[in-house]
């Protein structure tokens, strides 16, 4: 048993790790239940934009605890359920998503796209340079460019 409970404080101490990092990325080390927020409502986005298997390879990328978050409510779609085109559709469902999650118009002090670019970035502690690129690749153009 002892066993387990080291396994399990060591995923929440890689998740408290990449919290903390990724709040003072955002500027804001103190928020980590928004940040939080803010990291499942844009990782949301992105996983119901792109195709499945891409969202596995994601998925099977990430510790344990950004695991279960990034599966909360996910369900199976042979498409990607959501088909925004441009940045505004985006930063739209990522404000929808903050809200359901319980945040509502905290002053991050940045641009939703900016929100949106770091959380991405914050990925490479887990994903390669090449599979963030295959995440970005699968969003629309006008995305990509911002994004």
């Amino acid at each position: 048993m002892e066993s387990s409970n080291i396994e399990l404080e060591k995923f929440v101490h890689e998740t408290h790790e990449y919290i903390n990092q990724l709040a003072s990325d955002l500027g804001h080390p103190e928020e980590k239940q928004r940040v939080m927020i803010i990291w499942r409502a844009v990782m949301h986005t992105i996983r119901d934009r792109i195709q499945i298997s891409e969202s596995l390879d994601l998925l099977s990328s990430l510790p344990l605890i950004l695991k279960g978050m990034f599966t909360l409510g996910w369900k199976y779609s042979e498409s990607p359920p959501y088909t925004y085109e441009t940045i505004e559709q985006m930063k739209t469902r990522v404000k929808h998503l903050q809200n359901e999650y319980g945040e509502q118009d905290f002053p991050w002090g940045k641009s939703t796209e900016e929100i949106i670019s770091i959380v991405l970035d914050s990925l490479e502690k887990y994903c390669s340079e090449e599979q963030i690129d295959h995440i970005r690749g699968q969003l629309p153009q006008k995305v990509k460019q911002v994004v």
